[in-house]
């Protein structure tokens, strides 16, 4: 961000939507982005990721991010690793060359109550994102359900689980488009609870192809 905390560089990226707390890498070729991502460099390391939408059209609430790891590779190319700080909401295009400059706001939860019942919800949707976990440990015979452990904290949890699910980008978007921790609940319960039901029959065609294969009676490929 420049000094004016009210001016931000915007990076657009199509077919993804950035949320606060996590992480993206990014492999830096283009010109202008290059020229973005070193002025950043040189300034706060601060830009805002937005999800493009096609013809110079960007999603109008997007996410701060911090440069917090650079690779300089030859030519001027970069890989970065990128953290989300915060929402913002573009009020209006500044420039667009040599890349896109716009005047932002903040853009936070109108309402930050966390009653009984959402506390409730919220343990619910973490005992569900453990289970997929766990499903996808057995169809991947890999252990990552041992290697993340889930936030406690309602924001990155949801945004944890959000940046992992298969929906799409529109349904990220919207999720990141939410006022209240209520809302975000709302909107990734039924896709989690889809994801949870794919993954399980994954799981059981592995099953049921294994013990095919291990009566020797038919071979699928």
């Amino acid at each position: 961000m420049s000094k004016d905390k009210n001016i931000l560089p915007i990076f657009p990226l199509p077919e993804t939507v950035m949320f606060p707390e996590m992480n993206l890498p990014l492999h830096i070729f283009e010109d202008k982005f290059k020229e973005l991502i070193n002025d950043c460099i040189n300034g706060n390391k601060q830009f805002g990721i937005v999800l493009e939408k096609g013809n110079n059209f960007y999603a109008k609430i997007g996410t701060i991010v911090e440069i917090v790891d650079i690779e300089e590779l030859e030519d001027g190319l970069m890989n970065i690793i990128t953290e989300g700080i915060s929402r913002f909401e573009i009020i209006s295009l500044i420039a667009e060359e040599p890349y896109c400059v716009a005047e932002i706001k903040s853009y936070e939860d109108a309402d930050t109550n966390l009653n009984a019942e959402l506390k409730a919800s919220l343990k619910e949707v973490k005992q569900m994102a453990s289970k997929a976990l766990k499903t996808f440990d057995l169809i991947s015979d890999e252990q990552h359900s041992k290697k993340i452990k889930l936030p406690n904290k309602p924001d990155e949890l949801l945004f944890l689980i959000a940046t992992n699910l298969t929906c799409s980008h529109e349904q990220k978007q919207s999720i990141l488009e939410t006022l209240s921790i209520k809302d975000r609940v709302e909107k990734i319960k039924p896709l989690l609870s889809e994801e949870l039901e794919k993954l399980e029959v994954l799981l059981e065609n592995k099953k049921t192809k294994s013990k095919v294969e291990k009566n020797g009676k038919l071979k699928i490929h």
